[in-house]
């Protein structure tokens, strides 16, 4: 199929209704994800910048992907592959080229007992969930923790492709207990440069399994479908969200030292994950998110941190609502829990039921 730039309605026909309704969505992941020319970022200054494939092929499986491979080894086409579309280096689009579009290869799949092809007399069965290439961070959520009471390592950012986050190795909200996302790869199925349908596990191709375990998206071959070991669920996931603002440069480098310390004496373990922003206007941002901790505990970690910065309200204040608190882990990513439990920090906007503020985050905004 031809793909569409729409992005080039902002050069002819600014002031029109299509231009209004992408300024209206432009920021939306989700949307930006359902339009094979669009892709998260617009590219880096004096490196590259996103322009849309020619033709697009929307597979939907292994087959379509192999007869795309070899139409363009043929034809000497260049050749790009897209799933979720937050490809930051740009390898997701290209002018001039022929795109593999996985969106939706989205089938699911849990397995209570797997074992990789090939090695049913070395390896033991383990709980896993198959995944098509197209699948994003959501939908795997949702399978295996809001419907089936487990968690599989994947990204903070729910709109993120599943196949596209392992193959770059894949550093989570919670990788300091679990992992990488590729460390829990059982097996995927690729199809090469010659369009062979080939499976990679740790018997069988296993020097192509190690490589696509963080090798780079696309490099080694199309994934068209992966299975990843699934874990059992801590009793709860947690946030703390907040800001500290001071008053002044030198409070500020005071405070900055001061979590540094924190951090390494209470946060350095695999209880806490994701950010902490340092920002030019002297606010520190926290946007963390822990595991195994009740509120009463994720509470008492953060307690002389905040002991601390309450002792001299004159150089600093807390901006805005804090937020410290865990809920059951099975419903992390309930959209419905959400709506009925918390709605005022998933939904700050009430027109906005995507839940972009804390689903495609993985916390609260």
């Amino acid at each position: 199929m031809p793909v569409d730039f729409p992005l080039s309605v902002f050069t002819t026909d600014p002031e029109g209704a299509a231009a209004k309704l992408l300024a209206e969505n432009i920021r939306n992941p989700y949307y930006i994800g359902d339009q094979p020319g669009l892709t998260q970022t617009l590219g880096w200054v004096d490196a590259w910048a996103t322009k849309p494939s020619v033709y697009a092929v929307a597979a939907r499986n292994a087959h379509d992907i192999a007869e795309a491979v070899n139409f363009a080894r043929e034809n000497n086409l260049r050749l790009v592959v897209k799933g979720g579309g937050h490809s930051y280096q740009g390898t997701s689009n290209a002018p001039d080229s022929l795109l593999i579009w996985t969106r939706h290869m989205n089938d699911i799949a849990m397995q209570s007992a797997f074992v990789p092809q090939g090695c049913e007399q070395t390896l033991k069965p383990h709980p896993a969930v198959t995944l098509g290439a197209g699948t994003i961070w959501l939908q795997a959520y949702d399978a295996v923790t809001t419907t089936g009471g487990k968690y599989v390592q994947g990204g903070g950012c729910t709109t993120v492709g599943v196949a596209g986050l392992i193959q770059g190795g894949g550093f989570g909200s919670f990788s300091k207990h679990y992992g990488l996302a590729a460390g829990s790869l059982l097996e995927a199925e690729v199809v090469t440069a010659d369009g062979k349908i080939r499976v990679a596990n740790a018997c069988t191709n296993p020097e192509l399994f190690w490589a696509l375990k963080g090798g780079g998206g696309g490099s080694y071959g199309v994934v068209s479908k992966v299975t990843l070991r699934v874990h059992d669920l801590p009793e709860f996931f947690g946030v703390a969200n907040f800001t500290i603002k001071a008053a002044s440069d030198e409070a500020y480098r005071s405070l900055i030292r001061e979590f540094v310390s924190f951090y390494a004496e209470h946060l350095f373990n695999d209880h806490w994950g994701e950010q902490a922003h340092v920002n030019p206007d002297n606010t520190l941002v926290i946007s963390m998110m822990s595991q195994g901790l009740d509120t009463g505990q994720a509470k008492k970690v953060w307690q002389p941190f905040l002991d601390w910065v309450e002792r001299s309200p004159q150089a600093y204040s807390i901006e805005g609502r804090r937020v410290i608190g865990s809920i059951p882990a099975r419903r992390m990513w309930d959209v419905q829990w959400w709506k009925e439990h918390w709605p005022e920090i998933a939904f700050p906007n009430p027109n906005d039921n995507l839940l972009i503020g804390l689903l495609d985050y993985g916390r609260p905004e």
